[in-house]
């Protein structure tokens, strides 16, 4: 079969409704931060707490934002060849740096001063700490600081590299590559996490954000979405492959569930960290894949509701976090429990925060960017 790049005007369907899930998911994902195990910092701390959210917040982080970079890279190539590099950069300039702008200049430094509330006016803490250490907070527009960086870094590799040939590309997806692949990001996820284990982050160039127990999963996802574009994969991709690593993936976080519950006990040598460190990387691949066969199976289609809200998804994923904050501060002297907090907020925030972007995308210069 020839390979062929990607049109930009190929619509695919289920990758929008990919893309309305996988936020919707993001959005729940920080709803529950202050009712389960996080692994990391939230705002908000709430009585009500249980572990059961464990396992909602692992397997999430094991695939969610791995799956966004495939599908940004996806496009990634077609956009820029339509384009050219200049006006490529320039619109991943307003799109992504705009945003970044605003969310890490002006309204992150209000909210972290009005929470942690430190012993100096507003503007000592701007010029002494926030910008003065470059302690920026980004939130979940870590995100969005890594795929401009990924940006201008394709942008400066295809100034020197030859342009890809429309008649040329790799061929579909086997069953035996993807697991190679999948065996690969394993072992280099495991030698990553014997210095850096998940949750633990840091600084790249001194600013972006990045936890590096992740990193090798999301550069390498992003380019995998940029070959997988020239020969189609999303539409190519057998489903019964899908199927089977789908199968694996379960498989993997059975196991994984079994040295984490002490079914099986863990070698002398090695712990959790290390232990979901190498079956995690089975479970993101096989959950992408299972996703990406189902949605395409069911849900390629257009309709009002994909109409509705599809053009919503990021700005969406921009304003979530004090939507889901706010939320959470509101009910939390409600005697309810843990869970029920979580299944209100996620949905409340859902519905607010598509709706809210919505509205904003009515102001010419907002619905510019996002």
């Amino acid at each position: 079969m020839a390979a062929t790049s990607a049109t930009p005007s190929e619509r695919l369907h289920f990758v929008q409704w990919l893309r309305v899930f996988l936020t919707s998911l993001v959005i729940a994902h920080h709803a529950g931060q202050p009712y389960g195990p996080t692994g990391g910092e939230w705002p908000v701390s709430d009585p009500a707490n249980t572990g059961i959210l464990g396992a909602f917040f692992g397997i999430n982080a094991a695939f969610f934002m791995g799956f966004f970079f495939l599908i940004s890279g996806y496009f990634t190539e077609a956009s820029f060849d339509r384009k050219g590099p200049a006006a490529f950069l320039k619109a991943r300039l307003v799109r992504l740096g705009i945003p970044l702008l605003v969310f890490t200049g002006i309204l992150f430094p209000i909210t972290v001063y009005a929470f942690s509330q430190p012993p100096k006016s507003f503007s000592a803490f701007l010029i002494q700490d926030y910008f003065g250490r470059l302690d920026l907070e980004f939130g979940p527009l870590w995100f969005v600081a890594h795929l401009l960086l990924y940006a201008v870094l394709y942008a400066a590799w295809r100034l020197v590299a030859p342009a890809p040939r429309p008649d040329h590309g790799p061929p579909p997806l086997g069953l035996g590559v993807i697991l190679g692949y999948a065996l690969a990001l394993a072992l280099v996820s495991v030698f990553v996490r014997t210095i850096y284990p998940q949750d633990a982050w840091v600084r790249l160039f001194w600013l972006i954000p990045a936890e590096p127990a992740h990193l090798p999963q999301y550069a390498s996802l992003f380019v995998i979405g940029i070959v997988a574009a020239r020969v189609r994969w999303f539409t190519e991709l057998p489903g019964r492959t899908a199927s089977a690593v789908f199968l694996i993936g379960l498989a993997a976080l059975f196991l994984a569930g079994l040295f984490d519950y002490g079914v099986l006990p863990l070698p002398g040598f090695l712990d959790m960290n290390l232990i979901w460190g190498f079956f995690e990387a089975f479970v993101c691949v096989g959950i992408i894949l299972g996703l990406l066969a189902l949605f395409r199976r069911f849900l390629d289609r257009p309709g009002p509701w994909l109409t509705r809200l599809e053009g919503n998804v990021y700005g969406a994923y921009l304003i979530h976090v004090f939507i889901v904050v706010a939320l959470q501060i509101a009910i939390v002297d409600l005697a309810l429990t843990a869970l029920a907090k979580f299944a209100i907020v996620s949905a409340a925030a859902i519905v607010i925060s598509f709706a809210l972007t919505a509205a904003l995308r009515r102001i010419p210069p907002v619905r510019a960017v996002i």
